[in-house]
């Protein structure tokens, strides 16, 4: 088992190790628990962290990570069944369920 990440949060953590499993990632979220903690106990002590449980998954599941983080690339688009704006990062329009990008602004 490796430990790839610390985390600045319970919930933080839970959402990236959720990320990895949803890529095919075995891994657990551990010291979740001693969050609430902190001030009593040092934060490097307390605070959560994800493990793979295959080492050799590391270098692959730091990108899937890099990728989550990474800023979205596009422009913003207009849906053309009820003309709602929305960011690049949408693949469908949240007010009527269009799906694609099919008139960008």
């Amino acid at each position: 088992m490796k430990r790839i990440l610390r985390c600045d949060h319970p919930m933080q953590a839970e959402h990236y190790a959720n990320v990895l499993r949803a890529a095919g990632f075995a891994c657990e979220v551990r010291r979740a628990a001693l969050y609430g903690a902190v001030g009593e106990l040092p934060w490097h002590e307390c605070a959560p962290e994800i493990w793979l449980h295959n080492d050799l998954d590391e270098c692959m599941a730091r990108r899937v990570l890099e990728e989550l983080s990474a800023p979205n690339v596009g422009e913003p688009w207009r849906c053309v069944l009820c003309g709602e704006m929305l960011e690049p990062q949408f693949g469908a329009c949240w007010r009527c369920g269009q799906q694609g990008q099919a008139h960008v602004i």
